[in-house]
């Protein structure tokens, strides 16, 4: 069933007697608990489809969309850096479909996409350095340098690291969409039921 414009608009707020957005283009009706598509104005079943795609507009809209448009900012880099980071620590938990120890799930995303190209020293630098000074206080630690025009992600020189933000976004946004299209595919079950687990445990948002 489809709403007509003057029905849409009591939902263009945050109302816990109605609803609130999910995302860009997704409201949660708290009564019918249904999905709202804005832009098809249409309902949507509460099911793993409608979570997946909500989900899917949230991380892109909300936050890669933001970093793409700061590329061209000089002094992006630190954002674009946490807003990747954010998105890697955040997707393991909805892979594995559980919560743990704080950065427990970056180190355990930076083994999976990066593999054996991030030695376990320089893990425990990027980890240390970057994540845990950027989220924790609001810098990157001593030692940690951004260079935007380096060829590789990486790159260590001795105590010293030097990151590369904007690549380093381009491969967490690639594992988005990876991520994104494996979820919508039903042959992958085990991976929907664990993203299905971790959106409960984050109370259905």
């Amino acid at each position: 069933m489809g709403f007509d414009k003057e029905e849409l608009k009591e939902y263009n707020f945050l109302s816990p007697q109605n609803g609130f957005n999910v995302s860009k283009k997704y409201i949660l009706d708290l009564v019918s608990r249904e999905i709202i598509d804005k832009s098809k104005n249409n309902r949507l079943p509460y099911d793993i489809d409608s979570k997946i795609l909500v989900y899917e507009d949230r991380q892109k809209t909300w936050f890669f969309d933001v970093a793409e448009s700061l590329k061209s900012n000089n002094e992006a880099g630190f954002v674009i850096l946490m807003i990747s980071i954010a998105y890697l620590e955040s997707s393991q938990k909805y892979i594995e479909g559980k919560k743990g120890k704080s950065g427990e799930y970056i180190r355990k995303a930076l083994a999976r996409v990066f593999g054996s190209s991030l030695g376990k020293d320089e893990e425990k630098m990027f980890v240390d350095g970057v994540r845990n000074g950027l989220f924790h206080d609001g810098i990157t630690k001593k030692g940690i340098f951004l260079n935007a025009s380096q060829n590789n992600i990486f790159e260590r020189y001795g105590e010293s690291m030097v990151v590369n933000p904007h690549e380093f976004f381009k491969i967490a946004k690639t594992e988005f969409l990876g991520y994104i299209k494996n979820l919508k595919s039903p042959a992958n079950q085990e991976l929907r039921n664990k993203f299905e687990q971790m959106w409960d445990l984050q109370k259905g948002i």
